[in-house]
């Protein structure tokens, strides 16, 4: 896996585009989001966004499944965390959003900052907005010219997808699996282990997308099936807010996927590099160190709209 691509969150599955083309189609995504480094080639297959997002409503009050009480005793384990969040995506109520409508995502993260834009500045907060189609297969925002840019996601499977019964945890992962396998490396490169990129996979569906409640509680359980996945105690989103993270750690980085202690609500995401590692492309390279910070980010606010573009 090309680590570059996966902190600069490349995540759609479309056709290779020039260096020339995806810096002016996404140049303002990526300059208020996380980090406008170009890579050392096009990669193959499409890779993980970190950016963040959830439809659900805030779920406090909803009965056990929801909530734990206060002062509660710290999560133990992964299946722990999973039951918990799953029970508390079942208790929350659909949305109820139409197929033809989009989900609308407002972040806070922390801005570009060193490696040529590998690490983030975490004194420094910008905010960016992204739309996701309801079906899970399209995501678009406006470019520095106003003009508003649309592109498929990763990895080709969408809400809608997810969503046909049977829904469980092993439906949803064999389903992810599936189209995961395809995408398997890109010329040169070593494959990316299965687990890293369920894990990946997960982080994005979570983050982006208006997964009914069945769908979103069996991808929670799904995560306690993947080997490697360990629980964050006491992790910080960008906005300074406090909670309990899912967390897996690949060759190069690892990534928290942060929610509330006290009802399972999405928080944000944070990466940090794990080793150092030197990167190279066309007329540059850079020398990441350990304990580099590549992402941080929090949710705003969601909300459905009728096209992208418009806000709730």
């Amino acid at each position: 896996m090309d680590d570059l691509n996966a902190v600069r969150r490349l995540r759609r599955s479309v056709p290779e585009m020039t260096p020339q083309a995806e810096g002016a189609a996404r140049a303002r995504l990526l300059t208020e989001v996380r980090t406008p480094a170009p890579p050392r080639r096009r990669p193959a297959r499409p890779v993980w966004r970190l950016a963040t997002a959830l439809v659900l409503a805030v779920l406090a009050g909803l009965g056990w499944t929801a909530t734990r009480a206060p002062g509660a005793a710290p999560v133990a384990s992964v299946r722990e965390l999973s039951e918990w969040a799953a029970g508390a995506a079942e208790g929350a109520p659909d949305p109820g959003a139409r197929g033809d409508q989009w989900l609308y995502v407002k972040e806070l993260s922390a801005a570009p900052g060193a490696y040529s834009g590998y690490g983030v500045d975490t004194g420094r907060r910008i905010t960016s907005e992204v739309w996701t189609s309801v079906d899970g297969k399209k995501i678009a925002w406006y470019d520095d010219k106003g003009e508003l840019l649309v592109q498929y996601t990763h990895p080709g499977v969408g809400a809608a997808d997810l969503a046909v019964e049977p829904v469980t945890a092993q439906t949803v992962t064999d389903r992810l699996k599936a189209a995961l396998r395809p995408l398997d490396s890109s010329a040169g490169d070593p494959p990316t282990p299965m687990n890293e990129r369920l894990f990946q996979a997960i982080y994005q569906l979570m983050g982006e997308q208006a997964l009914p409640p069945r769908v979103r509680a069996a991808l929670f359980r799904a995560l306690s099936g993947i080997e490697g996945v360990q629980v964050i105690p006491d992790a910080v989103d960008a906005a300074g807010r406090r909670g309990v993270a899912f967390s897996y750690t690949g060759d190069w980085a690892r990534y928290d996927l942060i929610l509330s202690p006290a009802d399972y609500r999405f928080l944000g995401t944070y990466g940090v590099s794990v080793t150092d590692r030197a990167f190279t492309w066309t007329g540059g390279s850079a020398d990441v160190p350990a304990g580099t910070p590549v992402t941080w980010t929090a949710q705003l606010g969601t909300g459905l709209v009728d096209e992208p573009g418009r806000r709730p």
